[in-house]
């Protein structure tokens, strides 16, 4: 792309991202009673003040990114990396697993991914040995058991070709050319999801623009400096579907399953029962391309019906820069909302479900003013202080310099921030009261949940473009009650992807869903999470099971990490080790 079209370019983005936060302004003067309110009562005991503290260095946890950023600005150096909280030797705590990247072009063998196992809430770097140490130029990944073994698997996403890690009781092998699964893209987002519904997890993989080093031109921001190029400037990618068909072996289903017929900029990714029919459902962000929703066609195939659903554009008709993505019930209303992450400028979207088609909330929600400073990645939903509503983490991180930027010597970094909803069911920037750590602000990619340390409440690792990973330990110490369920079908994979949990204590209902693959090039905790306020109890917890089975169990206690097995109702397991105590 020629100098003076980039600037063109440039200008126009201004006017638009202009006109948006003019509009974020008057909508954020928008009272919430039209359709911000949280219907849930307001009898809750006060939160207590959020403190997160990086303890990554201190409990072993040393890794450094590297992209290879030495002036050429080529497209893949900011663009990773994640990694993944994974029990790989289910020992009953979170082990962690950290993509690196290496070199855009040439050989990569001296950059390897990193595996940490967890001894009590301290890592052990257990790489060397154990078969996940993997080199090549990575990106994300997903963790899930895909042989139906009772391990959990990985499969890495990279600048092509793609790697599939099967666990063979904490020994990871490279089964990739026989299973078949080695895209040779440039490979971002990837879900395990068993979209056929026939036991065995299928998975998709997010591909994000057609890339080569022979390929790659040079832009200039409006300074007339070099800078990395948009998106848009690239061709768009086809993103890949593969058939698990079991025995380790996959068959790919891009053109059979309808995926292969729409191409584009791909970087996040989640699966979930967007219509309420049983069959899940694939939504996937794209950068600058509209966004697509694969929805379940129940017979092996899938219709992209972003736009005709309300969910490839924003209100204003446009395509935002889509990053990381995760879902919730916002509105409590019983399906499961979307938020899409997005470019400084303009606003993170924000979209309610109603039975299927997408209204933009983005500003009715709060999600306005505050998040247009920066760009933004990562996204973690989940209840910081267990006050019963969902606040968030996340993960900014530039991808055009700032021309005006106060660190010169880091002119992608940007803060990162966490966000409480309020009663009135709108969301603010609560960063000042987080404890998040200030210094030294970092270029931030993802943002993982899981509650390392088994204490009950949810801890982020945050992995950086060009620095270092940090484990952020939730501090929070109040009386509010909590529960973490550990889901575990009656046959198939060790954990059962898109079970639906709806929980019920007191006055209060929840809604959760074993959903792993959410936010932005990460692997989540697969247990599921609910702060309960002030309970005492949990009257009752109702699984959907992903076959379509149904059961409950009462009188659950709070608190605690319970295993509930697919056919034992009413029977459970209260899980040890159990540190809420600590």
């Amino acid at each position: 792309m020629s100098r003076s079209v980039t600037i063109v370019l440039v200008v126009v983005a201004l006017i638009v991202g202009g006109f948006a936060l003019r509009r974020a302004m008057r909508d954020e003067r928008v009272s919430p009673s039209a359709g911000g309110s949280d219907p849930k009562p307001a009898q809750r005991i006060d939160p207590v003040k959020a403190v997160f503290v990086d303890v990554a260095a201190a409990s072993g946890i040393v890794f450094t990114h590297e992209a290879d950023a030495a002036g050429e600005y080529r497209l893949p150096e900011e663009m990773g990396s994640g990694g993944a909280f994974i029990d790989y030797d289910d020992d009953g705590d979170l082990d962690i697993y950290l993509v690196q990247g290496g070199k855009v072009v040439g050989a990569n063998l001296d950059y390897r991914n990193k595996l940490y196992r967890n001894d009590g809430g301290r890592f052990t770097d257990v790489s060397a040995g154990s078969g996940a140490d993997v080199p090549g130029y990575g990106m994300g990944c997903a963790a899930a058991d895909i042989d139906n073994d009772g391990d959990t698997d990985l499969y890495v996403t990279r600048l092509g070709p793609n790697v599939l890690l099967r666990n063979d009781g904490g020994r990871f092998t490279d089964i990739t050319g026989s299973a078949g699964v080695g895209d040779p893209g440039f490979g971002e987002g990837a879900a395990f999801v068993d979209y056929d519904r026939d036991g065995l997890l299928d998975l998709y993989v997010v591909n994000y623009v057609e890339w080569s080093a022979d390929e790659e031109h040079a832009c200039y921001d409006p300074a007339g400096d070099r800078d990395y190029c948009s998106p848009i400037s690239y061709p768009p990618a086809q993103h890949r579907l593969y058939r698990n068909l079991g025995g380790g072996r996959f068959e790919d289903a891009t053109d059979a399953s309808g995926v292969g017929a729409h191409k584009g900029n791909g970087l996040g990714i989640l699966c979930t029962d967007v219509d309420g029919d049983g069959w899940v459902d694939i939504f996937v962000a794209n950068d600058q391309t509209p966004g697509f929703l694969w929805i379940n066609r129940k017979d092996g195939t899938f219709e992209e019906a972003g736009a005709i659903r309300g969910c490839a554009y924003n209100s204003d008709g446009l395509a935002i820069a889509g990053m990381g993505t995760a879902a919730e019930d916002f509105d409590h209303d019983g399906d499961y909302d979307l938020v899409v992450m997005n470019i400084r400028d303009q606003a993170h979207l924000c979209l309610r479900n109603d039975g299927g088609f997408f209204t933009d909330m983005t500003h009715a929600w709060g999600f306005g003013g505050w998040s247009m400073p920066s760009t933004a990645f990562g996204i973690a939903l989940f209840d910081q202080d267990h006050d019963g509503r969902l606040d968030g983490f996340i993960a900014n991180g530039a991808v055009n310099r700032r021309i005006t930027s106060e660190r010169s010597d880091r002119p992608f970094a940007e803060p990162n921030q966490f966000i409480r909803r309020g009663a009135d069911g709108r969301f603010r920037d609560a960063s000042g009261e987080a404890g998040l750590p200030i210094e030294p602000v970092q270029m931030s990619r993802g943002a993982i949940m899981g509650d390392y340390d088994n204490d009950g409440d949810i801890d982020i690792l945050v992995t950086n473009n060009r620095g270092p990973a940090r484990l952020l330990r939730n501090e929070q110490a109040g009386a509010n009650a909590w529960a973490m369920f550990d889901l575990t079908p009656a046959s198939g994979a060790r954990h059962a992807l898109n079970a639906r949990v709806e929980i019920v204590a007191g006055s209060e209902q929840y809604l959760r869903e074993v959903r792993p693959h959410v936010g932005y090039l990460g692997s989540n905790d697969p247990r599921v999470h609910v702060g309960l306020g002030g309970a005492t109890t949990i009257d009752r917890a109702t699984v959907t099971w992903p076959g379509g089975g149904r059961e409950s169990w009462a009188d659950l206690p709070v608190s605690k990490h319970v295993r509930l097995r697919e056919g034992a109702s009413p029977s459970f397991e209260v899980l040890a080790p159990d540190r809420s105590g600590q």
